[in-house]
């Protein structure tokens, strides 16, 4: 199984989710991942990942997301009937991002880089109303989630199975609990 892990907002490939997938992924042979540094420009953003979605033909693959990495797994899963892992998802991105309008800095290079109105836009085209194939997605959530509402997401993705944690936050640091489970999703 190949997997794309898309990270979140002001993160990076290095982040502490992203990593656990990609050791995860390395000491089994079965298993070869796609993770990168996804730009802020979200049309920038989907250009790579579905570039790189061409060049693996019959080969299967599958999804993890976080935060907004989840948004833009919730919506490739859709657009290509893959399965799919959302930890804490960015449900409604263009929303949710709105008040960082302007200046913010990667969580990792500190890179500063604008957010801007036509960003929200090019992430509202992304935003499915209606989920097609809620079966084929795993929702991770944490009811501690300072960033997001959890509840949005428990809304969002119904149909689709869902493990809802007490407590916790968006940073999900025990993830590593749950790469088992993740796996074990994207390989039924």
């Amino acid at each position: 199984m190949h997997v794309i892990y898309l990270h979140g907002f002001c993160s990076s490939a290095l982040s502490f989710k992203a990593q656990l997938v990609k050791e995860y992924v390395e000491d089994r042979e079965e298993h070869s991942i796609f993770l990168v540094d996804l730009p802020h420009v979200p049309a920038q953003a989907m250009y790579i990942v579905e570039a790189h979605i061409r060049t693996l033909g019959d080969e299967p693959w599958s999804l993890v997301g976080s935060s907004l990495g989840g948004y833009y797994a919730t919506y490739l899963a859709e657009k290509y009937n893959k399965k799919a892992v959302l930890i804490n998802p960015a449900v409604r991105s263009y929303s949710l991002l709105e008040p960082l309008l302007g200046d913010n800095t990667n969580y990792h290079s500190q890179q500063t880089f604008e957010l801007t109105v036509e960003h929200l836009e090019q992430l509202k085209v992304l935003y499915a109303a209606t989920l097609k194939a809620p079966k084929n997605l795993l929702l991770l959530t944490k009811t501690g989630d300072e960033v997001l509402n959890f509840q949005d997401g428990v809304d969002y993705y119904e149909g689709a199975t869902q493990v809802v944690i007490q407590g916790g936050d968006h940073g999900f640091d025990d993830y590593a609990d749950y790469l088992d489970v993740t796996f074990k999703h994207l390989m039924e």
